[in-house]
């Protein structure tokens, strides 16, 4: 039996999306993520702006599409983090493995995680998709006993902080991103230390 008309149709939709949002990766990641442009990504893909509207409307559009996809390609990545038994080390593996993938993929870096593009907020739907990858950091320390927001936020700020020192300022090694281990590790530590100190405190009579 042959595949009804709306599967291939479907099919195809999903493969033509696929070529354009790699192009517009490889593009931005080349020029930067002002340089995207509905034009020129068209261009990349053998297709005329109008056609590419079809799929993406606006530039807008395109970069929420975007924006969906890289937080889609980093719960992957983060879906292939080992268990791990001790709560401190299945935090730090989370934390190295979204280091790790900033590094190696900078464009998507700059577009999820930093203001690169003003203008540009992601649609609900694409938010969602966000903040799915932070409810796996936010439950690995929540398993450890760390919810204090404020505790949370200094995870959060040295993971993001030492992806943006290691592609700005050492983009050819590692000096930076092979801090993440060692820094989320003593956070971690402390804030468990502190929380412990506080309990501790409560229960004197």
């Amino acid at each position: 039996m042959t595949d009804s008309l709306p599967t291939r149709a479907v099919a195809r939709r999903q493969l033509v999306e696929r070529q354009i949002l790699d192009a517009a990766w490889s593009l931005m990641a080349r020029e930067g993520a002002a340089a995207v442009s509905v034009r020129e990504v068209a261009r990349s893909v053998g297709l005329r702006q109008q056609s590419l509207t079809h799929y993406y409307p606006t530039k807008q559009a395109l970069l929420d599409a975007l924006f969906a996809d890289g937080f889609a390609d980093l719960r992957r990545t983060l879906e292939q983090v080992p268990s791990a038994d001790d709560p401190i080390d299945r935090i730090v593996a989370v934390a190295v493995a979204v280091v790790d993938f900033c590094v190696a993929n900078p464009a998507r870096y700059h577009l999820m995680l930093q203001r690169t593009l003003p203008s540009f907020a992601p649609s609900e739907d694409s938010f969602r998709v966000a903040l799915g990858c932070l409810t796996v950091l936010v439950d690995s320390l929540s398993a450890a006993g760390i919810t204090d927001p404020a505790d949370v936020a200094l995870v959060r700020g040295l993971i993001s902080g030492l992806a943006a020192e290691q592609i700005a300022n050492d983009p050819q090694g590692r000096i930076f991103a092979d801090q993440a281990d060692r820094g989320v590790r003593t956070i971690v530590t402390a804030s468990m230390g502190r929380r412990g100190a506080k309990s501790r405190a409560t229960a004197r009579p």
